[in-house]
């Protein structure tokens, strides 16, 4: 599904074109040096101009995608039938429990977010 998904992106460039974490022979350097470079161009300018960058952490934004949204924007992208059920199936009746010194917790639904630790899970967030 990753392969299918990523190769249909990219051939219809549906990818915004500073996506530096899925493009082909792209790396975590490359952001960086995209920003080096706007920074050295506004320096650079005849009349300088000011170059102003936010960072935000984004560490729970993985924790918030809304699994209605991401199903319609993967169904708007073409994705119909069985391979729509899959991502369906694979989103929803999502558990979470903790366990501690082999006692576990009650387990908790989860209905919203994609699989972190999964390959898939980065892409899905992309998409959304």
């Amino acid at each position: 599904m990753y392969t299918k998904i990523t190769s249909f992106l990219n051939a219809n460039n549906l990818f915004f074109k500073h996506q530096y974490v899925f493009g082909k022979n792209h790396s975590i350097v490359h952001p960086i040096l995209h920003l080096l470079y706007q920074c050295a161009l506004s320096t650079n300018n005849p009349k300088p101009e000011f170059t102003l960058v936010i960072f935000c952490d984004l560490s729970k934004a993985f924790d918030v995608i809304s699994h209605d949204i991401l199903l319609s924007k993967l169904h708007w992208y073409g994705t119909h039938g069985i391979a729509h059920d899959r991502f369906k199936n694979y989103l929803t009746d999502r558990v979470q429990y903790v366990e501690i010194d082999g006692q576990k917790s009650s387990r908790s639904q989860i209905k919203c977010g994609v699989p972190q630790g999964s390959i898939l899970g980065p892409l899905l967030y992309l998409i959304c």
